[in-house]
């Protein structure tokens, strides 16, 4: 069939007008049941999935990824509402062997269950932050399955106010049960603790980056034997007000060189040139010269470098404990109070 010029021009005139008139977005709409839902976008050139406030209730939609995707590396389901994991594999019989990634952070989950992450034996990021996590003695399981993992994230994702003392002793039976001895990360920040674990590092041989920030501690202890690979532990925006002797001299002296990020609101008084002498001492502190006076007495030495304070002009006329001061502690503690109501 021959075609005149003029059905030659008719068919790229079409074509340019199919082209211009395309929905953009319209070729990271997902196949399957999950099409249905605009939260939902699947990238084929990366092989990525990501679900992120669509509302989900039921952890059965990740069964609808089966049987149209074979090769997935990133998965990311964000701001629905499962509550509880499936005590059996989220894929079911469905092994994803590609996939590295796994994002099941604000699903406002409680229940892990041990079985869970069956099938997927090769991620090596995995984020659960922002969750509502209660451990069960059954759950200890729940990581033996992915001992590749390489980073995880566990941020403000144990909020709940029940006994503490289990929760630890689970949270480190779930740690040791799992062998990640490829573990370079841990997340814990905005988690409300007082304290941790002392051997809380001891089951991750290669672990180099601890974040702790964003919590309550206002001191801590822990086994440094198992923190001799860390390159950086994140205490920033706790509640140290000084750094006590069995601080300074129980963890803090056995760390690497410059291991510790300790941006806090410090106290500075009569009682402070102990704390303070020993920072100024130790190789212990990353950025020491950025640590500050929150609060002083007299109350002009507010703001000053705990290196450069003259301790000799320090004295106790003020009562750092009462309002007066910068306010820097509404401002630490206020990202925690907005954080627990907005996930809850």
């Amino acid at each position: 069939m021959r075609y005149s010029f003029s059905d030659f021009l008719a068919k790229i005139a079409k074509f340019l007008f199919d082209e211009t008139t395309r929905d953009p977005n319209s070729r990271f709409i997902c196949k399957g049941q999950l099409g249905d839902f605009a939260a939902c976008t699947c990238i084929d050139a990366t092989n990525e999935i990501s679900c992120i406030n669509a509302q989900f209730v039921d952890a059965d939609v990740f069964l609808h990824l089966n049987g149209h995707y074979k090769t997935i590396n990133k998965i990311t389901f964000h701001g629905n509402n499962f509550q509880d994991l499936p005590d059996r594999a989220l894929f079911g019989e469905v092994e994803h062997h590609s996939l590295h990634t796994l994002n099941l952070s604000a699903n406002y989950i409680v229940n892990l269950n041990s079985h869970a992450l069956q099938g997927m034996p090769n991620i090596r990021v995995l984020d659960l932050s922002n969750n509502e996590i209660v451990l069960r003695p059954q759950d200890t399981d729940f990581l033996s399955h992915t001992p590749l993992i390489t980073h995880l994230y566990l941020r403000r994702s144990f909020t709940s106010s029940v006994n503490r003392t289990k929760q630890f002793d689970l949270l480190m039976r779930l740690f040791s049960n799992a062998n990640l001895v490829n573990l370079q990360y841990l997340d814990l920040s905005y988690n409300f603790l007082t304290s941790v674990p002392y051997t809380l590092a001891c089951p991750f041989p290669s672990l180099s980056g601890l974040d702790l920030s964003q919590n309550l501690f206002q001191t801590i202890s822990m086994n440094t034997t198992c923190l001799q690979g860390v390159d950086v532990i994140d205490l920033s925006r706790n509640h140290f007000r000084e750094l006590d002797e069995n601080f300074r001299r129980n963890f803090a002296n056995y760390l690497p060189a410059e291991t510790l990020i300790m941006r806090n609101s410090f106290h500075c008084n009569c009682h402070s040139a102990e704390y303070i002498q020993w920072i100024r001492s130790t190789n212990s502190i990353k950025e020491k010269n950025m640590l500050t006076c929150a609060r002083a007495s007299p109350a002009n030495f507010m703001g000053a470098r705990l290196v450069e304070v003259p301790l000799h002009k320090l004295d106790c006329s003020v009562k750092l404990t009462s309002n007066q001061g910068s306010g820097l502690d509404i401002f630490l503690v206020l990202p925690l109070i907005i954080a627990k109501f907005l996930f809850s």
